[in-house]
């Protein structure tokens, strides 16, 4: 698994949406759906998930996670947090 930098990702989103197109709303779902799918394949339904979401786009990826593994029905709580 690879970590980027918030700066690094900034600039990964933006490349990818001049060169796809793709809106940042789109994007963002996009992660999301990657996300909770492999948190789904990997992890037990009765599970419950505590989702913290910071501020900016990658806070905007946690809670639409959060929102999807609500619909798994996973026991989703997500905190977003304010700086």
């Amino acid at each position: 698994m690879k970590i980027f930098r918030s700066d690094q990702v900034r600039e990964i989103d933006a490349l990818t949406m001049t060169h796809e197109p793709v809106a940042s709303i789109d994007l963002m779902e996009r992660a999301a759906r990657r996300l909770a799918g492999w948190y789904v394949r990997h992890f037990h339904t009765d599970r419950k998930v505590i989702i913290f979401a910071g501020p900016g786009n990658n806070g905007g990826d946690a809670l639409a996670m959060a929102r999807l593994l609500a619909w798994v029905p996973m026991r989703a709580v997500s905190f977003s947090l304010v700086i």
